[in-house]
């Protein structure tokens, strides 16, 4: 005999299977919460192809990516209902677009992170928003010096800090890792500067907060940021699709470290996991890709790397943006 369930009760159910397994989940669960939006809560639970083709339908300006996303998430969610005992109709992979996988990492020179970084010091104070001339400066001497994700740096509370030793505790990230990062004496002095401006209440208070609302940034905030001080610096900016993007600014620092190991002699077999410890991989396939892009970034050390690398360098065409 099924269980009684209410659809409410069935979408719980899964959010509290998929927190239990560790996944994060947030934007799976915006998906399917949309899918089921419009399903009565006291009918059978039976996803038909009628509902489920009717409410995973593309909307208005959404790409292939994002239906992707969004279908997998739903099919997720039925997988889930069919291990329950309902009945669901799940949408056949053969019938999605194919995901699209032609986007490049943009590595920046030492000039452009230069004229960034001075782009960053030269926000310009705005009433409705006093602290951002501020925020910016330390939000992008962080991404440049510690490859971190930009919502690793939003979500770092005063807590997380540790001044004394120059260390970022970094927790609960995309892989569901903790780790200690280690900070450059730049990135401590304008922390500090800001720390003292702008002091949090405590230490479960987060460093870069929003005038609206309190509390941190939404990362999309930190891309229009990213946009404004690129205009600033005299860097194009192609637009979404195309890039730069902030994500880019991590790229560039490991594409960097991985050069500068390189031209210094330092042996990437035992630098490989290093950095994919630093940069809160999963594993060491990840980090691979970024020998690629060192490589194309700059080619007077490619038959360097070959020569000792060779079978470590994914072929072009890898995708960057789980990276």
């Amino acid at each position: 005999m099924v269980e009684k369930y209410t659809v409410t009760k069935l979408f719980d159910d899964f959010v509290a299977e998929r927190n239990a397994l560790g996944y994060v989940g947030k934007t799976t669960n915006g998906a399917v919460r949309r899918f089921l939006q419009n399903f009565p809560e006291d009918s059978e639970l039976e996803f038909t192809k009628e509902y489920v083709l009717e409410n995973t339908k593309r909307r208005l300006n959404q790409g292939d990516n994002a239906v992707l996303r969004e279908v997998s998430a739903v099919n997720c969610f039925l997988d889930f209902a069919i291990r329950k005992g309902f009945k669901a109709y799940k949408i056949p992979p053969k019938s999605l677009p194919k995901e699209k996988r032609n986007f490049r990492a943009r590595i920046f020179s030492d000039d452009e992170i230069n004229r960034i970084i001075s782009a960053a010091d030269a926000t310009p104070f705005k009433s409705q928003s006093p602290d951002r001339h501020l925020q910016i400066p330390v939000i992008f001497r962080i991404l440049v010096n510690c490859g971190l994700r930009v919502s690793e740096v939003l979500n770092l509370k005063l807590k997380n800090v540790n001044m004394d030793e120059n260390i970022l505790i970094v927790l609960d990230t995309k892989f569901h890792k903790n780790r200690l990062v280690p900070f450059s004496d730049e990135v401590a002095v304008s922390l500090k500067d800001y720390l003292d401006k702008v002091p949090p209440n405590s230490g479960d208070d987060y460093i870069f907060r929003s005038p609206k609302t309190g509390s941190k940034y939404a990362d999309q905030m930190v891309h229009v940021f990213f946009r404004d001080v690129l205009y600033r610096a005299g860097i194009p900016c192609g637009g979404r699709g195309i890039g730069p993007r902030p994500h880019d600014m991590r790229h560039t620092f490991a594409v960097h470290c991985l050069n500068n190991w390189a031209l210094s002699g330092v042996d990437l077999m035992a630098a490989l996991p290093v950095l994919s410890r630093y940069l809160g991989h999963s594993g060491i396939k990840g980090t691979q890709k970024y020998l690629q892009l060192t490589s194309q970034m700059y080619p007077e050390i490619v038959s360097r790397l070959e020569d000792k690398f060779g079978a470590l360098i994914p072929e072009p065409g890898v995708r960057y943006e789980a990276i």
